[in-house]
């Protein structure tokens, strides 16, 4: 009978949660593999800020040239956020864009909107006070999101650009990110 009690009580994963996640990542690989690209791959990284935590990032991103004027760019950028309550609130977001690029200057600068897909994690901590008890724990969350932005590109040279992306990341966890930085064409 006491076991009964335990298993009645234990929770479960939540499975569509774990469907999701692995409905996005399937995704998301076809979508890098299964194109190919137009001769055209960047890779860098940068820095960024996000809104909602008030905090600075480290940012990874590539780029894959379908043709001329379009590309999917997927890239990871790790938040420190800053502190809430004493904690540090961190976000991980994990973004697949495909960008549409209108030349401004030619062979130098290019602006283009963005529209794509976003994965967050988010982790911070707590405290409560319950009358002479006081405690603490961490808490994460994460969510899916759609991002839509622009950005701007400017090549110093056929091999080196710097870019600029201010977009917005519509989920759970709204987000204003901006993010610069550097690209390497290989």
């Amino acid at each position: 009978m006491n076991n009964f009690k335990i298993i009645k009580n234990m929770t479960l994963p939540n499975y569509n949660s774990i469907k999701n996640k692995i409905a996005f990542l399937t995704c998301a690989t076809m979508l890098l593999f299964g194109l190919q690209a137009h001769a055209q791959i960047s890779i860098g990284g940068g820095i960024g800020y996000n809104g909602e935590i008030s905090g600075p990032g480290i940012t990874g991103k590539a780029e894959f040239g379908i043709t001329e004027e379009i590309a999917i760019s997927p890239g990871i950028t790790y938040f420190f956020g800053s502190k809430l309550y004493g904690y540090n609130r961190n976000l991980l977001a994990v973004d697949v864009n495909a960008l549409y690029f209108f030349e401004i200057i030619e062979s130098k600068l290019q602006i283009y909107p963005l529209l794509g897909v976003n994965y967050s994690n988010y982790k911070t901590g707590v405290s409560s006070y319950y009358g002479y008890y006081y405690g603490s724990s961490k808490v994460s969350d994460n969510a899916f999101g759609a991002n839509i932005g622009a950005g701007a590109k400017y090549s110093f040279s056929e091999k080196l650009s710097v870019y600029l992306e201010p977009k917005y990341v519509a989920s759970e966890f709204d987000q204003v990110v901006v993010n610069a930085g550097i690209l390497f064409q290989l």
